[in-house]
């Protein structure tokens, strides 16, 4: 059973809410059953933006000059996280918005979480973010909102300092 849902809220804006969902078959009815389509709908009005706005010639400049960005805040921060912090990154991704920090065994997530944040700098615990029990304890680091490089090195540099206050 494959559900795909899309959206073009992280790439535009977070006021522009349009998302498409595909599914076949008992999938798509059990969505239709739960009124997810109808809770989906979209106003005429914003389909027909979002159509001419991606159906524009500066949408695929768009897209790319997005894509340079994030990759060069993903390399910030990775780069960022080696010499800041003693713990291994689980994966750099091809894209994405995140990046996934995996903790010691015994870690308290949640109450790094809260002295990062104490720090200035916001991170998520990654428990939530698991289907079943997370097989370790987990950071997850999002560089898609920083206004910069600068201020990425900056908020792994206090969360090296809030990791060291913990440890």
């Amino acid at each position: 059973v494959v559900v795909h849902v899309r959206s073009l809220t992280k790439v535009t804006s977070p006021s522009l809410r349009v998302g498409a969902l595909t599914a076949r078959g008992p999938a798509m009815e059990r969505l239709r059953a739960i009124q997810v389509i109808d809770s989906f709908f979209v106003s005429r009005p914003l389909q027909e933006t979002a159509l001419e706005l991606v159906g524009s010639p500066a949408w695929a400049r768009h897209l790319r000059t997005l894509a340079d960005t994030l990759r060069d805040r993903r390399n910030a921060m990775a780069e960022a996280v080696r010499e800041e912090l003693p713990l291994p990154l689980d994966a750099i991704p091809r894209g994405g918005y995140h990046l996934w920090l995996r903790l010691p065994d015994g870690t308290d997530e949640t109450a790094l979480a809260a002295a990062a944040l104490a720090a200035g700098v916001a991170v998520t615990p990654g428990r939530p973010y698991f289907p079943a029990e997370a097989p370790a304890p987990h950071l997850r680091l999002s560089y898609l909102s920083a206004a910069n490089t600068e201020g990425i090195r900056e908020g792994i540099h206090r969360l090296g300092r809030a990791w060291r206050a913990l440890s």
